[in-house]
């Protein structure tokens, strides 16, 4: 697996800075979080290269908005700036790459950064067919607005139609 081939352009500039400034004193939950930060960009790295991790879920929208929610958090809360924290993600990356097996090294926090990244930022819920009908709906009704009785507009109530006729027939099928 080539996960530690990755990140360079993020980290690199943040290398002469870590060699210079002490860390923070950070709290241990603050320092997990930048650590999964840390994990979360390797990871989702390596799935937009079409390598899926074991372990792991899909980590490009949920896994961004971790990453950016604790580096904002962490930077009001321990009163660093965007560039302290960036250099402590960084430090993250260089102690997984150091590690003696980083692939293990890796592995060992996809249960903890996932936990931590289900109670942050919980996985989106898949609509049913009446709530798909609706959206769908709802798209017709912007595109008609706009455009009129477009093709689009024509497809958009198209679709809604049958997936609210399909979302009946799932009710009444049911009782």
């Amino acid at each position: 697996m080539r996960i530690f081939a990755l990140l360079p352009a993020l980290f690199l500039a943040a290398s002469p800075v870590l060699a210079q400034s002490p860390a923070p004193a950070l709290s241990e939950a603050q320092h997990a979080d930048l650590r999964c930060s840390a994990a979360f960009a390797i990871v989702a790295m390596e799935q937009a290269g079409g390598n899926a991790l074991p372990g792991w879920p899909p980590l490009a929208l949920r896994g961004k908005t971790f990453f950016a929610d604790t580096g904002e958090r962490v930077m009001r809360e321990a009163g660093l700036t965007r560039e302290a924290v960036r250099t402590q993600i960084a430090g993250q990356v260089q102690a997984l790459q150091a590690a003696p097996d980083p692939d293990a090294a890796l592995a060992a926090l996809a249960g903890p950064c996932v936990a931590r990244l289900d109670a942050t930022v919980p996985p989106l819920k898949v609509p049913s067919l009446a709530q798909c009908a609706a959206i769908l709906d709802l798209a017709y009704e912007e595109i008609h607005a706009r455009e009129g009785m477009s093709a689009a507009a024509r497809d958009m109530k198209t679709l809604a139609m049958v997936l609210a006729d399909r979302a009946r027939k799932d009710v009444t099928g049911k009782g």
